[in-house]
């Protein structure tokens, strides 16, 4: 089932991404000599809109073949687009990656709810020996105020590391429980693990694409950030880069399937967004790096030959980095 998940995730996530890059070159007149979802040998194929519908048999991406778009081939079709016309059709794949994620989030925040972190502090794990089990905390304990100062945020925790007997309110299976804790000079550790507690908030369809968008725009930058920093990893051999390739996301697609729909609606809204924003690296053979060429075309004289080359190079370095990333993931799998 983890399998079949996944090729659903990702069949949809390219069919949309290919669509968008279809549908801007077609409202402009281009013609779409070809449409696949997937690489490599054709599996089914079909003529319709003047278009050949392909589903091929290496399900890791797709394309759709616009006439004029190579660097063979000009002098039509894309080719003769303005600016903004080319430009259009490179970005519109990564839109529609962006919106059908933006549709996602939405659905899921009315669905379960929206997120929202209440400052307290939920208690995961407690080491055995340490001062937090000696005053008697217990995982799954919610502790709310110290002293009678409630938490503003969970680390509000750290104030009992002053010498002296501090007041712990927590909740315990919906009862408020009291412990007192006596901290001595010298002491190091608490001994707890906690995380902070988050309540969902019921909200509409409407609310929810409005709370996705921003919270889409407010960790845009963070995952650009993550996105870059792992790949620059997995180039150096760093094993904790935090990438996954193929293997990992069937992995986590399999552990996203036993915890239910609305987890896998989740994992399908980061896989699009992470596509959009992979897709904008300027990485020739990419998207990001064909609107890089487009605009150093505006200042520069590059040639057919010089523009294949370039894209022949960059797809080479995308095998070369499936390939390390597919590694890295056995290894974690495999635990080594």
């Amino acid at each position: 089932m983890s399998l079949l998940w996944f090729l659903l995730i990702i069949g949809v996530s390219v069919f949309v991404h290919e669509l968008g890059h279809y549908l801007a070159a077609r409202l402009q007149g281009v013609r779409v000599k070809a449409f696949s979802v997937g690489f490599g040998p054709v599996l089914l194929r079909r003529e319709a809109f003047g278009t050949e519908w392909r589903l091929s048999a290496i399900p890791l991406g797709g394309y759709a073949d616009i006439e004029g778009l190579l660097p063979e081939e000009r002098g039509r079709g894309y080719d003769t687009l303005p600016f903004l016309g080319k430009l259009f059709v490179l970005v519109a794949g990564v839109g529609m990656n962006v919106l059908l994620a933006w549709g996602l989030l939405g659905y899921l925040f009315s669905a379960q709810g929206v997120p929202e972190a209440t400052g307290r502090a939920v208690v995961l794990e407690v080491v055995p020996g340490s001062v937090a089990e000696g005053v008697g905390l217990k995982p799954g304990d919610v502790l709310f105020a110290v002293d009678g100062t409630p938490f503003q945020r969970p680390q509000d925790l750290e104030r009992v590391k002053t010498p002296g007997t501090h007041t712990l309110s927590l909740l315990r299976r919906g009862e408020v429980v009291q412990l007192t804790l006596t901290w001595e000079a010298g002491m190091e550790r608490l001994g707890v693990v906690y995380q902070p507690e988050v309540v969902y908030r019921k909200v509409g369809f409407g609310e929810g694409l409005a709370l996705a968008a921003g919270r889409t725009l407010a960790f845009g930058p963070e995952m650009v950030r993550a996105l870059v920093g792992g790949l620059l990893g997995v180039l150096s051999g760093n094993p904790d880069s935090g990438v996954m390739g193929p293997v990992g996301i069937v992995a986590e697609t399999g552990r996203a399937a036993q915890e239910g729909l609305l987890r896998l609606v989740e994992l399908a809204a980061a896989i699009n967004l992470s596509l959009a924003l992979f897709n904008l690296l300027p990485i020739p053979a990419l998207d990001g790096g064909r609107i890089l060429l487009l605009f150093l075309g505006r200042f520069l004289r590059i040639r057919p030959e010089q523009e294949a080359v370039v894209h022949y190079l960059g797809f080479l370095f995308l095998i070369l980095l499936v390939l390390l990333v597919t590694l890295q993931d056995l290894r974690r799998l495999l635990g080594g």
